[in-house]
């Protein structure tokens, strides 16, 4: 079985994008160098509203995850042709419903007149 992952021709293919707002734009396959043995997705969630999606193929990949004041980082690795097909929603509807209410509520407290 190692011998045949190792033969020419049988390239890791991976999904690739940048910055996308929807995994659904993260269609496009790529095949990646000999030297790129792992598939890799990053997401970047800002404020539980909008995700980031960016997908490709690196010879070196280290899953992690990183917490901001405003949002989460994550890289997820994996090496198995286009296993990273998962992404993120980019949008949650109930959360962009939250967002406007908090804020014309936050503007209709602070008064037309301090605006």
């Amino acid at each position: 079985a190692v011998g045949l992952a190792l033969q020419p021709g049988s390239a890791l293919r991976c999904y690739s994008c940048k910055t996308q707002t929807s995994n659904h734009d993260c269609q496009h396959v790529q095949n990646c160098t000999s030297s790129e043995t792992y598939c890799w997705t990053e997401r970047i969630r800002a404020v539980d509203i909008v995700t980031i999606i960016s997908k490709g193929c690196r010879s070196h990949c280290v899953d992690d995850t990183q917490n901001y004041y405003v949002g989460k980082k994550n890289i997820t690795c994996c090496s198995t042709d286009l296993c990273n097909a998962n992404g993120a929603h980019a949008l949650r509807p109930e959360a962009v419903a939250l967002a406007l209410f908090t804020t014309l509520g936050g503007l209709l407290l602070w008064g037309p007149s301090r605006l």
